[in-house]
C-alpha cells in the first residue's frame, strides 16, 4: 500500500506548488485559499496516476475544463504554467456550460455547480474525461472523482465504474490513499 509520501513524490513537489501559490496571492480568506490551492494541486497530481486512452492524449495540449470553479482555476494556471501533462503542454478552460469542454481530458466541477450532475455525466457519456467533482454524493451520481472534506482534512474518493465507463486506468498508487473507492473488489 502506498503512503501519502509516495503519493506525493516525497512531498517535495506539493509543498513547493502550494508554497509557490501563496506567494502570488492577493489577500484573501486563508480557508479559500487553502482549500482551492489544495484541490488544484491534487488536481494536477490526479495526472500522474491516471492512464488515458491514447486517442485521449493526441491533442496540443492538456487541457482541464473547470465548471463553476474559478477560485480552482486560477491556482491551476498558476500550477500548470510551469509543467507539462503526458508530454503535453498544460492549460486551464474555464467553462460554463458542459458543451464548452470539448477536448479537454479532464472535467473539474466546482462546489458552486447548482445543476444537474447527471445531466452533466450524460452529456460526457463515455468519452475519455476524468470528471472530478466537490459535492456530497457525487459518485453515486456518476463523478469519477470526488473531494470530501473529512475532519478539515481534503480527501477524495473514486468511483472504478466511472473510470471504466470512460475508458481511463486509476493506478493502484492512487486507489490506494483514497478514502473510499467504489467498485472495489471486496
Amino acid at each position: 500500500m502506498a503512503s501519502y509520501r509516495q503519493f506525493c513524490g516525497g512531498g517535495r513537489l506539493l509543498c513547493t506548488v502550494l508554497l509557490l501559490c501563496a506567494a502570488s496571492l492577493p489577500a484573501r480568506p486563508a480557508e479559500v485559499y487553502q482549500a482551492d490551492a489544495v484541490k488544484a494541486a491534487f488536481l494536477y497530481r490526479f495526472t500522474g496516476y491516471v492512464d488515458w486512452p491514447p486517442e485521449a492524449l493526441n491533442q496540443n495540449s492538456f487541457t482541464i475544463a473547470v465548471l463553476d470553479g474559478d477560485g480552482v482555476a486560477a491556482e491551476l494556471s498558476r500550477v500548470l504554467a510551469e509543467h507539462s501533462i503526458k508530454n503535453l503542454p498544460a492549460r486551464v478552460r474555464i467553462i460554463h456550460s458542459i458543451g464548452e469542454s470539448g477536448g479537454a481530458q479532464m472535467l473539474y466541477v466546482g462546489s458552486a455547480y447548482s445543476g444537474s450532475l447527471h445531466g452533466l455525466i450524460d452529456a460526457v457519456g463515455t468519452l475519455p474525461v476524468l470528471v472530478v467533482t466537490d459535492r456530497d454524493g457525487a459518485l453515486d451520481e456518476g463523478s469519477t472523482v470526488n473531494f470530501l472534506l473529512d475532519d478539515r482534512h481534503l480527501r477524495f474518493e473514486i468511483s472504478l465504474p466511472a473510470a471504466n465507463r470512460a475508458s481511463l486506468g486509476i493506478g493502484p498508487a492512487l486507489l490506494s490513499v483514497a478514502a473510499r473507492v467504489l467498485g472495489a473488489p471486496p
